[in-house]
């Protein structure tokens, strides 16, 4: 059955705090520790209930581009395909959104604050914690792109729907799903598409 928080004609507020309500249930429940909703909100939404303060912190995910070796093993980036250079790697890291909240209310009062107005972009909800390296990302999507973007998981109403906000890395400017990603070309030199963090 599907969430009501995932129902669009619930105002976003009303649905972001259901979101925000839910975890931080499951958040007391587990605490000091980063609670994810499903496994389809690791990359983009995670609360962690601090036992000896009682308050929540929210945390979400930010873009990070590595363009060197260095920024690469900064960013812990250790398996690597056909043990090929990497010249850019784009990662996830999960980083506080809000200050230490007591109700899921402040909580998301603090959310609001931190992702007003700022650019994100959604990614497919069945990724976990994957990285895409050198040409395994779309040509109209260099990484450079996303560095700094906020994470938006597309399932998860947490974010407010204006255009020139969102990068859509699966569907094109009309909104359409894209077309394969890789000329035959690519393919054949690319032999994982993506990589875990070890």
């Amino acid at each position: 059955m599907r969430p009501i928080y995932e129902e669009s004609r619930i105002p976003i507020q009303i649905r972001r705090l259901m979101v925000f309500d839910e975890i931080c249930k499951l958040a007391k429940e587990q605490p000091d520790e980063i609670i994810h909703l499903s496994p389809y909100t690791q990359l983009s939404l995670g609360v962690m209930y601090l036992k000896d303060f009682k308050r929540f912190i929210a945390f979400g995910g930010v873009f990070e581009y590595a363009e060197t070796q260095e920024e690469v093993i900064e960013q812990r980036i250790k398996v690597f395909p056909n043990d090929e250079p990497v010249r850019r790697a784009l990662t996830v890291s999960l980083k506080q959104f809000t200050k230490p909240a007591r109700t899921s209310l402040q909580l998301v009062w603090h959310w609001n604050n931190y992702v007003k107005n700022r650019m994100h972009a959604y990614v497919d909800y069945r990724e976990e914690h994957f990285f895409k390296i050198n040409d395994e990302i779309d040509w109209e999507y260099p990484p450079h792109k996303f560095h700094d973007r906020l994470v938006a998981t597309a399932r998860l109403p947490l974010w407010d729907d204006r255009d020139e906000l969102i990068v859509d890395v699966y569907r094109d400017k009309k909104g359409q799903p894209r077309a394969e990603r890789y000329s035959q070309f690519k393919i054949k030199a690319i032999r994982y598409s993506y990589v875990r963090l070890v």
